[in-house]
């Protein structure tokens, strides 16, 4: 928790330290921007994955975050692969005292290279899930013709248009549960987004582990900060400046989707759980009720309002079946 306080700190202060210093720089709202979407990126995952945790038995947490575990993970092996290390031990389901279902071992060659490569493998799960994120979320929209999302919905110039973005986003993900049939693939879907979008957020051991990093490698953080600051530069020359906000764009798209999606599942998570708090009768009683709406009238809306009505009055027996 405490770590955490600190990550979530130093995001808020580099953030602030972005918008006074680069000042004239193209990528300032960018750069000022990211560190504050990370913050509550991170809030929004350990309160729903905490929550899982104390209200879920041990299988039934596993299950709900599996896949964005094992895509998690996969991106943190892949990683090191890619950038020379050896990987020696890749651990699924083996669940601790915080909540945290996997980790990934590697060693490497003790240079001057070390923190870019431990800042990479890192945040390799942010690039890995929060791409598969967006795609899951643009394959739902061409599955039942909607608008794909793209980089273009990205205007970090003020507030409201940030606000714009989530609320767009936010919308999008609804819109899934008010199709005229909601097939077993988008419900398919709409389960991989809630579990890619848990993550998608980079752990505590991650950050912990790049933080060390660079402090006990001096030389190597100094190399980091020089790709970061030229990356700033080549930003203000017309030739690569489109490429820089691209990516930056790309970054900020992968966030808001996350976050998005994340504010979007906490009221489906609650419900959840308070479906498999219900005895197994209920349960069935919760599940027949809007199947025979949906048998009658075929209608999505209604079906899921009248699962939503039984699974309140079942669970909450006391506040609406109470004698009078």
């Amino acid at each position: 928790m405490r770590s955490r306080f600190f990550i979530i700190s130093g995001f808020i202060l580099l953030s602030i330290a972005s918008w006074y210093l680069l000042e004239g720089f193209i990528l300032r709202n960018y750069v000022a921007l990211i560190p504050i979407l990370f913050s509550i990126q991170i809030l929004l995952n350990d309160f729903i994955e905490m929550y899982l945790f104390i209200r879920l038995n041990s299988l039934w947490f596993k299950i709900l975050i599996a896949p964005g575990t094992i895509l998690h993970e996969l991106s943190h092996a892949v990683a090191a692969k890619i950038t020379g290390c050896r990987v020696t031990e890749i651990s699924l389901f083996h669940l601790d005292a915080r909540g945290n279902l996997g980790s990934v071992e590697y060693t490497q060659s003790r240079d001057g290279f070390s923190v870019l490569r431990n800042f990479i493998v890192g945040f390799a799960p942010f690039f890995g899930c929060g791409i598969m994120l967006v795609a899951l979320l643009n394959l739902a929209q061409s599955y039942h013709h909607g608008e794909i999302l793209t980089v273009s919905i990205i205007n970090c110039q003020s507030v409201e248009s940030i606000l714009r973005s989530i609320a767009l986003i936010i919308q999008r993900f609804y819109q899934q549960f008010l199709l005229s049939s909601l097939s077993p693939i988008t419900i398919l879907i709409l389960y991989l987004q809630v579990c890619l979008g848990l993550g998608a957020a980079p752990s505590s051991v991650d950050f912990k582990g790049t933080f060390s990093s660079a402090v006990r490698h001096p030389v190597g953080t100094l190399i980091l900060l020089f790709l970061f600051a030229s990356i700033f530069y080549l930003g203000g020359y017309p030739l690569t400046s489109r490429y820089v906000v691209l990516l930056f764009k790309w970054i900020l798209l992968i966030l808001l989707v996350s976050v998005s999606l994340l504010m979007a599942s906490i009221p489906l998570i609650y419900l959840g759980t308070k479906f498999m708090e219900l005895s197994l009768t209920k349960k069935l009683f919760t599940l027949a009720i809007p199947l025979l709406v949906h048998l009658s009238i075929n209608n999505t809306a209604l079906t899921l309002l009248a699962f939503l009505i039984t699974l309140l009055i079942l669970r909450y027996s006391w506040v609406f079946l109470r004698p009078k």
